[in-house]
């Protein structure tokens, strides 16, 4: 099969590329990226990969639709109404969007429900997460999946506290969410459900980016042939 990558130049791009490079399942590797940013009508690829920057979905998506092929988006920072252009897209091509690739933190995404839904309410419920001090969103867009995933375990939403500062009592039911950034922090996320006797913490760190650009290529195998339609890494790892 052949890979597009969109941002190849990047620390994320780069290393999809190196590990698409070691892995026979792929056939061609191409890229395109501010100083080349179009790919030539006359290459043809089977999948989009896009680790870039929010401002570039139009592109990104416009490319799926044009060559009639799968994309897989691992950019974060979408607002509502980008997020919904993701979704209108996946109806016409089949589009995986994950907030994160790693398997092992999809996993603790599954953890984090099944544990609200039998201790949420019994509970206090913090979430944290650390990177490094050049990421510029927060929090991170594994934290918000986190919290949804506690939402979607307690059946219902909650008010969300950023931060804590000066006289601010927890208010019953809130979900604490607090970000850290800090040197080279690869990502690090704790969920925290804190009761009067004991606590149960799920956490995840990652140690090198080549997890996530790992679990981006398995995301990109599995998408290819599938219907059109939004999938997750839920549906990668049959969660």
């Amino acid at each position: 099969m052949d890979l597009l990558i969109n941002g190849i130049e990047g620390k994320m791009g780069s290393t999809i590329k190196e590990l698409a490079m070691e892995d026979s399942y792929w056939n061609n590797i191409y890229g395109i990226c501010r100083k080349v940013p179009v790919i030539g009508d006359n290459i043809n690829f089977d999948i989009l990969l896009d680790f870039t920057h929010e401002s570039t979905l139009d592109k990104v998506l416009s490319i799926g639709l044009d060559r009639n092929i799968p994309v897989v988006i691992g950019t974060t920072g979408y607002n509502e109404e980008q997020l919904k252009k993701i979704q209108v897209t996946s109806t016409m091509i089949p589009i995986l969007y994950a907030t994160n690739m790693s398997m092992g933190m999809n996993l603790l995404f599954s953890l984090v429900e099944q544990t609200a839904r039998i201790l949420g309410q019994k509970t206090d419920v913090e979430v944290i997460e650390a990177h490094h001090n050049r990421k510029k969103d927060a929090p991170s867009g594994s934290a918000v999946t986190i919290v949804e995933s506690i939402e979607r375990g307690l059946g219902e939403q909650r008010n969300h506290q950023h931060g804590r500062v000066g006289e601010c009592p927890r208010e019953k039911g809130e979900i604490g969410i607090h970000s850290l950034r800090a040197g080279n922090i690869v990502g690090f996320h704790e969920a925290s459900f804190i009761g009067e006797l004991e606590a149960i913490k799920i956490s995840h760190e990652a140690y090198d980016r080549k997890v996530f650009a790992s679990g981006a290529l398995e995301a990109a195998k599995f998408l290819i042939g599938k219907e059109p339609g939004l999938y997750t890494m839920r549906d990668v790892l049959n969660l």
